[in-house]
């Protein structure tokens, strides 16, 4: 049974202790004894501070954060403390603490130790860059082999970094020690025995492995580097080709005309038939046109192999190069990644970075990004430019049955704002031009048709106006034609009818026949001056308020005495104030009623009342004569007109006329007039006649 397993069986019986002692007074918590137990503990239960009681060997100090890892026979753990400052590698000791959860694993804290003695580091357990990235080996002794690709001092100067190649991965080994002479060590192939470490994130999960290096014993040369005189020239087109031992890893040579150089240390050059790039350990601030050799680790990119952690040997400038012109579906094959290239083809897009600009090209329903420095102006969309610069494989897929690689996503990485030459300026009418001259047009169209409603609205108005002034002045052309009529026809028969009457008196009469005659004589002057008032209303008809009362009484006096019957008038002194106009067809509605029971009621008394009631002013003519059947033909014989007549002034103000009447118990006639009415039928006639 491996070492695993009998960890996880003792974990398992030590729960299932606990459990059983559940029901027990004072309950046992188990005491973890070994690396591994306490390595395997859940997060869960590491929080709850578990005892621990460990014997192992110290193979890592790390007194800046307080800690200090060992290892027994089982794996290996950490845990924090006071005084670390005494131990050294090789210690046996004896730990005591709570567990907690870490960072990555379960640890110790509140740890107190006891050295026992010393004894031989724990054997170093071979792993590969994946064991690493696994977790597996982490926090315990392992040893792993691969070329150096660069070392140097870091940030504090107190510790080296380097960079070993575990085939195409490349590890970070930390050296907890004063840096030696590390030129040396570049292009070697090492073994190195360290302590399996790496970068945590939130999620407790390994991001990238690290390698600690107490100090550099544990670090053996397998196979010194070249000399750099022996280093192998290569053609860029040979780098990572099939070779039948294979790649040994190792630098080569190269050598090519800078063509682009970069501030990041990303250097293109071009030798006889390709192009590549060149990963400089530090920026050199090449020019251009530079002629250089080079020596580098060959490394595949997303496409093409490249140069990384590449040095400069030789140097000498000589002419700068020309962009090769492509078209932009030339450049989708791949064919050129890493070259210069120049290609024309319009913008469709634009965006601002912190790097720069981004354009988007397009070409014939092909695209491409191009990412430029910061340009002086932000080019329009639609402008026609000439795009230089590095041709750049970000993305590929396998294709015909897995055995070939195609781009599946480029862009073009420019030098300078100068490489994005303008060609053409979008044409004036752009889609957002367009877009406002039509908002304006619809706009003007819009105030256009609100201006043309309004003038319909105010031609309406002025053609009604017209009209009722056309009308107005025809009936007022009319009135005074039937004005004329009256004064040349009636008017002068009664005052003929006058004279003769005048000259019947002159004869001398007896007291009954001239008392009749004063009557008579009496109604002619009154119809006489309803003549005048009618002909003088026609031509100009009055619009002021008048006395309604007034006029009725002023009818009741012109009846004579003791010839007919007695006729009366009951107001009522809360009358308001009439239009000329209502009191004239009042007047001629009451004279009218009198005038029908005066000719065939045949009554002893007529009575007229006027009163206010529920917002309507009440005219009744009243009479005790013989009646007559209200369901019959209002309307008289031919020539009599006195119930439409009614009927029809009724109408002309807004009133309402009513007859009520039983055979042999007389009849009254009720003019029912809204005072709203009226005044609405007043101020229609004011229009009219204005």
């Amino acid at each position: 049974m491996n070492v695993m397993g009998k960890a996880g069986i003792r974990w398992s019986i030590m729960l299932a202790m606990g459990l059983g002692g559940v029901t027990g007074v004072a309950a046992e918590v188990p005491v973890l004894r070994t690396a591994l137990e306490v390595r395997s503990l859940p997060v869960e239960e590491a929080e709850k501070g578990l005892p621990v009681e460990i014997r192992g060997t110290v193979i890592f100090v790390d007194l800046k954060i307080g800690s200090a890892l060992i290892q027994d026979d089982t794996a290996g753990t950490y845990f924090r403390g006071h005084g670390l400052s005494g131990l050294r590698l090789g210690d046996e000791v004896e730990v005591k603490g709570i567990t907690f959860p870490g960072l990555y694993l379960t640890g110790i804290e509140k740890a107190s130790y006891k050295k026992l003695g010393q004894r031989q580091m724990p054997e170093a357990s071979t792993a590969t860059y994946g064991d690493l990235l696994s977790g597996r080996f982490h926090y315990q002794l392992v040893a792993v082999e691969g070329v150096v690709h660069a070392a140097g001092e870091a940030g504090d100067g107190n510790h080296a970094t380097l960079l070993v190649a575990m085939n195409q991965d490349l590890l970070e080994v930390q050296v907890f020690a004063l840096p030696e002479q590390m030129d040396s060590l570049v292009d070697s192939y090492v073994r190195i025995e360290g302590l399996a470490a790496g970068a945590i994130n939130h999620r407790r999960q390994l991001v990238q492995p690290v390698l600690w290096m107490q100090d550099w014993d544990h670090l053996k040369i397998v196979k010194t580097a070249p000399a750099m005189d022996e280093v192998p020239a290569i053609s860029g087109s040979k780098l990572l080709a099939f070779k039948v031992v294979g790649q040994g890893g190792h630098r080569v040579r190269v050598t090519g005309t800078v063509v682009a150089a970069f501030p990041d240390g990303d250097v293109y050059i071009r030798d006889e038939d390709t192009a590549i790039r060149l990963r400089l350990q530090e920026p050199d601030g090449l020019r251009v046109g530079t002629r250089i050799e080079a020596v580098g680790f060959p490394k595949m990119q997303q496409f093409n192999a490249s140069l990384t952690n590449a040095v400069v040997l030789e140097q000498r400038f000589e002419q700068e190069p020309s962009a090769i012109d492509l078209r932009l579906n030339e450049l989708l094959g791949g064919e050129h990644d890493n070259e210069l290239v120049s290609i024309s083809a319009t913008i469709s897009g634009c965006f601002r970075t912190e790097e720069g600009h981004v354009l988007v090209l397009e070409e014939k329903g092909a695209t491409i990004r191009a990412q430029s420095p910061v340009l002086e102006y932000e080019p329009q969309i639609g402008t026609r430019v000439r795009v230089t610069g590095i041709c750049q494989v970000e993305a590929n897929e396998i294709a015909h049955h897995g055995v070939v690689s195609r781009p599946r996503a480029l862009s073009l990485r420019c030098r300078s704002g100068d490489d994005v030459m303008v060609l053409k300026s979008p044409s004036w009418w752009t889609a957002q031009r367009l877009a406002m001259i039509v908002g304006v047009l619809l706009l003007l169209v819009s105030m256009a048709a609100l201006w043309i409603a309004i003038l319909q609205r105010q031609v309406s108005r002025q053609t009604s106006a017209l009209r009722r002034r056309i009308e107005r002045e025809a009936a007022l052309e009319e009135r005074h034609r039937i004005a004329r009529e009256f004064h040349d026809t009636l008017e002068q028969g009664l005052t003929g009818l006058m004279l003769r009457l005048e000259a019947v008196q002159a004869r001398g009469v007896n007291d009954k026949s001239g008392q009749l005659l004063r009557a008579s004589r009496g109604l002619v002057s009154q119809m006489q001056a309803e003549t005048r008032s009618l002909v003088s209303g026609l031509r100009e008809p009055s619009q002021e308020g008048g006395d309604l009362v007034s006029s009725l009484r002023a009818m009741v006096e012109e009846q004579p005495a003791g010839c007919g019957p007695q006729l009366t008038l009951e107001t009522d002194a809360r009358l308001p104030l009439l239009p000329s106009r209502t009191i004239h067809h009042l007047r001629m509605i009451a004279r009218e009623g009198v005038t029908n029971a005066l000719k065939h009621a045949d009554a002893r008394e007529i009575r007229l009342m006027v009163e206010m009631r529920e917002g309507c002013l009440c005219l009744k003519i009243v009479d005790d004569g013989r009646g007559f059947d209200p369901e019959g033909p209002c309307a008289g014989r031919a020539g009599h007109f006195g119930c439409v007549g009614i009927e029809e002034r009724c109408e002309k103000i807004g009133a309402v006329a009513r007859w009520l009447s039983i055979p042999g118990k007389g009849t009254t006639l009720e003019i029912k007039l809204p005072m709203e009415s009226s005044d609405q039928h007043d101020r229609s006639h004011l229009i009219t006649e204005g």
